[in-house]
C-alpha cells in the first residue's frame, strides 16, 4: 500500500494547476471542523492531520491556502447559528436592539450578510494577492425568489456592495439566467446554482457569454470578474424519479451507475466550456460530491481529477475523500472516457437522457426538474429556519 506525506486534498489539487478546491461553508466554521477532525483521529495521527488541515486554509496566513474560494448557500449558514452560537448570537442581538421595527424575515437577511461579510474578509488577503483571479466568497440570493427577477436583482445588488470579492449566486431558473446575464453586463461576478445538468450549464454559459459581449461593448470593466457554473450532481443522481425512470426501461440502477452519471455530465459540460471554439467564459464548478461506490471510492472526485475546474467540498465530503483516499493515488482522469458498458446503459434511461443532451429540457422547465424543486425547497426551508432563529432571539433579548 502506498504511503504519503501529503493529504489527498493537496495531492488532488496538485493534478492539475488549474483546478481549484473551494470551501462548501462558512469560513467562519473552519476552526471548529478542524478541532473536530482532529479530536476523532487516533492520537499518534493528529499532529500530522494538523499539519495537513493547516495546508487547507491557515488563518495566519490567509493568502497562500489550498481552498482558493468559498461557496455558502442558506442551508449551510443555518449550521452556522448552530455551530458557532458564541460569535453569531451578539451580532444577532445588537441587530434586534438596533432595528426593533424591522420584522424577522429582514432581520434574517441582514444576519446572512453580516455573516458572509465576515466570510469574505477572510478571504481578502488572498483576493489581493492572486490580483482578483481567487478568493471569492459565493453569496446566494433568497431561494424562494426563483422566478422573481426583480427581487432577486435588489437582492444580488445588495450582496454584491458587501465586498469587492463577493460572488452572488443565482439560480438556474429561465428568470434566475437572465439574471446571471444582466449582471455580467454590470461586470459583477456570479456562480449559478441549481443547475443539474447539461442543458442548464449550456443556457448559462450562453446567458454569461451574451452578458460580457453587451459588457464590453459599454467599456464595463473585467479586471475583478469571473463566473462559475455549478453543477450539484450528487442532488441529480439522488432523486427517485432516476430510479423509477431505469426501472422502466429494465435497468437494474446500482450505485456505481448512479455515480457515472453524474461524473458523465460533469465530463461533458466540461468538455463543452473548455472547447474554444465555444469562447465561454464560465469555468465548472462541481459540488454535492458522494462517497462510493463502495467502501473504497470517491469517484466523484476521483474521476474528473487534473480538469479546467473547481470543486467545492463541504467538511463531510473532505472527511470521507481525506480518510478513502489517504494511501490512494490521485492522478489525472478528466480527459478518461466513461466505460462503453455504462454509457449504454444511461443512454437508455430517459431521466439520464434528457439531462445529458445540450437540448434535453426546455429552459422554462428546469424548475420543474426532481432535482430543482427538491433543492430549491430544501433551501427555501433553511432561510425559514434562519427567520426562526432570529425569532428565538427575540425572546432573548426581549424585543
Amino acid at each position: 500500500m502506498s504511503t504519503f506525506t501529503k493529504s489527498a486534498m493537496q495531492r488532488l489539487a496538485e493534478v492539475s494547476g488549474d483546478f481549484e478546491a473551494w470551501w462548501d461553508s462558512s469560513p467562519l466554521i473552519f476552526k471548529v471542523w478542524t478541532k473536530s477532525m482532529i479530536a476523532k483521529a487516533p492520537e499518534k495521527d493528529r499532529p500530522e492531520l494538523e499539519k495537513q488541515l493547516k495546508v487547507l486554509f491557515d488563518y495566519d496566513n490567509p493568502a497562500s491556502t489550498l481552498f482558493c474560494g468559498v461557496t455558502t448557500n442558506p442551508r449551510l449558514t443555518r449550521k452556522v447559528l448552530d455551530l458557532i452560537p458564541e460569535e453569531v448570537n451578539p451580532i444577532i442581538d445588537k441587530m434586534i436592539k438596533d432595528n426593533p421595527v424591522k420584522d424577522n424575515a429582514k432581520l434574517a437577511w441582514k444576519l446572512y450578510k453580516a455573516i458572509t461579510e465576515k466570510g469574505a474578509q477572510l478571504y481578502t488577503p488572498l483576493f489581493e494577492k492572486s490580483k482578483y483571479t481567487k478568493g471569492y466568497v459565493s453569496a446566494q440570493v433568497d431561494p424562494r425568489l426563483v422566478t422573481d427577477v426583480k427581487e432577486m436583482l435588489w437582492q444580488a445588488l445588495e450582496l454584491q456592495k458587501i465586498a469587492p470579492n463577493i460572488m452572488v449566486k443565482c439560480p438556474g431558473s429561465k428568470e434566475g439566467i437572465y439574471l446571471l446575464q444582466t449582471l455580467t453586463t454590470l461586470g459583477i461576478p456570479t456562480n449559478s446554482t441549481l443547475v443539474f445538468n447539461v442543458p442548464g450549464a449550456m443556457q448559462v454559459a450562453k446567458a454569461v457569454k451574451r452578458g460580457c459581449e453587451i459588457g464590453k461593448v459599454w467599456g464595463v470593466d473585467y479586471s475583478q470578474w469571473r463566473s462559475v457554473i455549478t453543477i450539484m450532481i450528487g442532488r441529480f443522481e439522488g432523486r427517485p424519479q432516476f430510479a423509477q425512470s431505469a426501472e422502466s426501461v429494465g435497468i437494474e440502477f446500482t450505485e456505481e451507475l448512479a455515480r457515472w452519471a453524474g461524473i458523465a455530465i460533469a465530463k461533458k459540460v466540461h468538455g463543452l466550456l473548455n472547447d474554444p471554439r465555444n469562447e465561454y467564459k464560465s469555468k465548472l464548478l462541481l459540488c454535492s460530491a458522494r462517497p462510493g461506490p463502495g467502501q473504497g471510492n470517491v469517484y466523484h472526485i476521483e474521476k474528473v481529477a487534473g480538469g479546467n475546474l473547481v470543486y467545492t467540498l463541504n467538511p463531510e465530503i473532505i472527511d470521507d475523500f481525506m480518510r478513502i483516499c489517504a494511501c490512494k493515488d490521485i492522478y489525472s482522469q478528466i480527459n478518461d472516457a466513461v466505460p462503453e458498458d455504462i454509457m449504454v446503459k444511461l443512454l437508455k434511461i430517459p431521466y439520464f437522457v434528457e439531462g445529458y443532451e445540450e437540448d434535453g429540457i426546455a429552459i422554462e422547465d428546469f424548475v420543474n426538474h426532481p432535482s430543482f424543486v427538491y433543492t430549491r425547497d430544501e433551501f427555501s426551508g433553511s432561510m425559514k429556519e434562519i427567520e426562526e432563529y432570529v425569532e428565538g432571539r427575540r425572546k432573548v433579548v426581549g424585543r
